[in-house]
């Protein structure tokens, strides 16, 4: 997690509201509606910025220094046979401007800029068909973090009647099975 006080921080903040604008439509993706920032999980990354629109999943890593860039490649979740780590359909760097070229991207992965003033999509992002092992992690956290309860969620505006069902004892000739053993051993 990065100071509040920090570029990277205010990045993060920026990078979430761009999601969120209609100035950020991938192709047939619609807008993204559920934005998440500096989220925390055990088990799979800590994205920057990760967002849901309901079937595709996008994480936003920002990066304020070619250091920092060139130390992402070195996570766990990078490394071969970790791609189950991975979230996100689709994957972007967002940096100050310059501090990237295209040709240092992994490949599919895009690239946002800051100028200053707005965020600009520098280079698309392809879609990553992955396991979303990692996407149902981070949403899993959020619901919990946000209240969400364990239990039984019914949208169909009836009222739930679900009764735990009760185990009746085994019986012979109508008689309780521990009952039966117990007359027979008298």
């Amino acid at each position: 997690m990065s100071r509040t006080n920090s570029l990277h921080y205010d990045l993060c903040l920026l990078g979430a509201k761009w999601l969120r604008s209609k100035k950020n439509v991938e192709r047939c993706e619609g807008r993204w509606k559920y934005v998440a920032v500096e989220v925390c999980v055990n088990g799979c990354e800590n994205p920057d910025i990760w967002a849901f629109n309901g079937w595709s999943t996008i994480v936003v890593e920002v990066k304020t220094s070619r250091s920092d860039f060139l130390n992402d490649k070195k996570k766990v979740w990078h490394l071969q046979g970790n791609e189950e780590c991975l979230a996100g359909n689709y994957r972007y760097y967002l940096t100050p401007k310059g501090l990237l070229q295209e040709e240092d991207l992994p490949s599919g992965v895009g690239l946002l800029e800051y100028d200053g003033k707005v965020i600009v999509r520098v280079v698309r992002a392809k879609r990553h068909e992955i396991s979303n092992h990692a996407d149902g992690i981070i949403m899993a956290s959020i619901l919990r973090r946000e209240g969400f309860k364990e239990g039984i969620y019914n949208y169909r505006g009836q009222p739930t009647t679900i009764q735990p069902t009760t185990i009746q004892p085994k019986t012979i000739n109508g008689i309780p099975e521990k009952e039966y053993y117990k007359q027979k051993e008298l």
